[in-house]
């Protein structure tokens, strides 16, 4: 069948990109004396790989869980493909996007501050003792007041502002924003995210087209076509990712397979020859 074929072959395809791009992960590994940013960033790099990994071994046919079991899982494909872009989104933001010391100091401080909100509130709802629960008490309060008096802070969009100090933000900015800045085409980000998100949160979208073929697991070509489409929506991402990676440690690309990385540059490109030039909102 015509739809099989196209499936194969794009699942060829990004095993192929995931491959190199676990191989320059471990050649970006270990370097020491990295400054915060880029820490932060490969750490993300490493999750963008092993969520990939993770997104592909859901694909039937593939060659990383081999199994004469086909199940065609739709909506566990459209979870992780989700997921995939918006970790993409965090590399871009705290470890590609251009900008200012300052900005990046802020944007990390912004990221520990949720992240012992976000510890306070699990260890409060799990019943912890109140002497585990009181240097969080005295600090946060102290690391709220250093982000509203930081340099940068002032540059953040209002709309952001009561998120990120009430500790339910981690981000200055959107995903749609962040998609926006991005440079190659993401036009298609915004309806891709609305269809992925549907089928994440098991709204009444996602499941009414159930039928005795859909939903079920079994081969059908509406959702083999839907798979497809998230494999081609990753994959760009991956690629992004691989050479975003490269640049931030350019030492590594010496000792990169010259072929391969002609290749992922060339695909990368090709997204942008195919869909026209990035359009803002």
């Amino acid at each position: 069948m015509a739809y099989i074929k196209s499936y194969t072959k794009k699942l060829r395809e990004i095993e192929n990109y995931l491959d190199f791009a676990i191989d320059i992960s471990d050649r970006t590994s270990g370097k020491k004396n990295v400054p915060w940013k880029l820490a932060r960033a490969h750490q993300l790099y490493i999750r963008l790989t092993v969520t990939c990994l993770s997104f592909i071994r859901l694909l039937p046919k593939n060659r990383y869980l081999k199994t004469n079991f086909e199940f065609w899982d739709f909506p566990s494909v459209a979870n992780i493909a989700r997921n995939f872009i918006e970790t993409y989104h965090v590399f871009y933001y705290i470890g590609v996007d251009k900008i200012t010391d300052e900005e990046t100091d802020l944007r990390l401080s912004i990221f520990n501050y949720h992240l012992n909100n976000e510890k306070y509130k699990l260890y409060k709802e799990f019943g912890a003792p109140i002497e585990d629960l009181k240097e969080f008490e005295i600090n946060l309060p102290k690391a709220k007041e250093e982000i509203k008096n930081h340099k940068a802070f002032s540059g953040i969009e209002a709309s952001r502002v009561k998120g990120i100090l009430n500790g339910t933000e981690f981000m200055s900015m959107t995903h749609k924003e962040i998609s926006d800045k991005i440079g190659f085409d993401t036009k298609e980000f915004r309806p891709m995210y609305r269809f992925l998100s549907n089928q994440t949160h098991s709204t009444p979208f996602s499941f009414f087209s159930q039928s005795n073929e859909r939903g079920r697991g079994i081969e059908n070509q509406p959702e083999v076509n839907y798979i497809v489409m998230c494999i081609d929506f990753v994959a760009k991402y991956l690629l992004a990712a691989m050479t975003d990676i490269i640049k931030l440690f350019p030492d590594c690309q010496a000792t990169l397979d010259k072929g391969k990385l002609k290749i992922v540059n060339d695909r990368l490109t090709d997204y942008v020859k195919e869909n026209g030039p990035q359009q803002s909102a």
